[in-house]
């Protein structure tokens, strides 16, 4: 036979060797996208089964303020009927690490801190439920919030917010609000408030006030958005906006008893009176 010429090779198998990589794969992705449902499913049949309820309750004679720190889940707060500070918390896992404990005139609740994700794998931290007597409505509330979501509905006196994220909802009355929000949403529907000091790092803040005319306001904005409603009536307002957005539909009284102070430095702020 005539001997192949000087230089010649054999055909290249390299479509063949490609074609096999993508099958093993599309095996490999396929196995793993089943295991992941699988082990999913897993948790989620664990979780359901493991789901609970703890309770705590605390004795309040003295108390005059409320601190929470809430580092997720979700806690509600509310006014009742009782005779004690009463925690009830509903969870998969770690319902009992909620905590309700009293120091001096202070109540404090706090939700678990999860670390490296066992949070979300054991089903997070739950959903807690705090009923205070009606004999505390007026107490002083600070609240520390890195994640979660809270909402409180009750009479307050100084109420200071802190919220790093999540999601914030208090309905009710207040003396004096302060509150500062980096990120995530907050709704604030209180009646007779005194003074407000709002602070927007980033997210978006509704603020309804209705009952007395404030005395003292003041909001700043550096991201994100407010929405500042506030009892009809005469305001002196002023405003120093370097970049962003004031929409005053409120008017301003220079020399009037009540004064609202807006600073925009990005975002925007919307100011307008009940209707």
């Amino acid at each position: 036979p005539d001997a192949p010429a000087p230089g010649s090779e054999p055909a290249s198998s390299g479509p063949r060797g490609s074609s096999t990589v993508v099958a093993i794969l599309i095996i490999v992705l396929g196995a793993l996208i089943v295991l992941g449902t699988i082990v999913g499913a897993v948790f989620s049949t664990i979780r359901a089964a493991a789901v609970s309820t703890a309770s705590s309750t605390v004795a309040v004679s003295g108390v005059d303020a409320l601190s929470i720190e809430l580092n997720a889940g979700s806690l509600t707060v509310e006014y009742a009927d009782v005779d004690e500070a009463e925690l009830e918390v509903t969870a998969p896992f770690g319902g009992d690490r909620w905590t309700l404990e009293r120091a001096g005139d202070t109540l404090t609740v706090a939700s678990p801190s999860w670390e490296w994700g066992m949070g979300w794998i054991f089903g997070g931290s739950g959903r807690a439920v705090l009923v205070l007597p009606d004999s505390l409505e007026g107490l002083d509330a600070d609240v520390q919030m890195a994640a979660g979501s809270l909402r409180a509905d009750g009479d307050f006196g100084l109420v200071d917010l802190t919220v790093g994220a999540g999601e914030l909802t208090l309905d009710g009355s207040a003396e004096d609000v302060s509150v500062d929000l980096s990120a995530g949403r907050a709704v604030l529907n209180l009646a007779d408030v005194d003074t407000a000091d709002l602070t927007v790092s980033a997210g978006s803040m509704d603020a309804a006030f209705s009952g007395a005319q404030p005395s003292d306001i003041r909001a700043g904005v550096s991201a994100g958005s407010l929405t500042l409603v506030v009892p009809d009536g005469a305001y002196d307002v002023t405003s120093d906006v370097s970049a962003g957005n004031f929409r005053n539909q409120l008017g301003s009284d220079p020399g009037a008893d009540s004064t609202i102070s807006v600073e925009v430095s990005a975002g925007q702020v919307m100011l307008r009176a009940a209707r």
